[in-house]
């Protein structure tokens, strides 16, 4: 019986790494974004937003990096999971803190583990989603 899991996350290096790059490319594509990298266990590690970004977009861009590494998945897979269950299962996953249906948050998944979480939120769900996954390259060393 297995009674301790290790537990792994990005270095505080790594997240500086992808929000600079991050915000560099939403900034030549002129997206105004947040960005929110979380760590292993969906702690905020840094956040990084460019000044004309809405102010919504601030707790969202940390809710889609949360649930992309907690769900070990990308929000929009989430969302679309979310969306296929009956109607009462929905609405209990929807109403949950922190948890979003969304496009635009990436987990970071290193051998196995997820290690973090990226998440974007200023620009269209597919455009924050690319923003999202260029960030988990920069994490993997692409």
């Amino acid at each position: 019986m297995e009674v301790i899991k290790p537990r792994a996350t990005i270095t505080g290096a790594v997240a500086a790494r992808m929000l600079a790059r991050v915000y560099e490319q939403a900034e030549a594509d002129g997206k105004a974004v947040f960005v929110s990298v979380v760590d292993g266990s969906g702690q905020l590690m840094g956040m990084l937003s460019h000044e004309n970004a809405a102010p919504i977009c601030r707790q969202i861009s940390q809710d889609k990096a949360y649930t992309a590494c907690v769900t070990g998945r990308r929000t929009a897979l989430w969302r679309d999971y979310v969306l296929s269950c009956p109607e009462e299962e929905r609405h209990l996953m929807l109403s949950q803190p922190r948890y979003i249906a969304a496009g635009g948050g990436s987990p970071i998944v290193v051998d196995g583990m997820v290690v973090g979480g990226i998440g974007v939120s200023g620009a269209s769900q597919q455009d924050d989603e690319d923003l999202a996954e260029l960030g988990v390259k920069v994490a993997l060393g692409a």
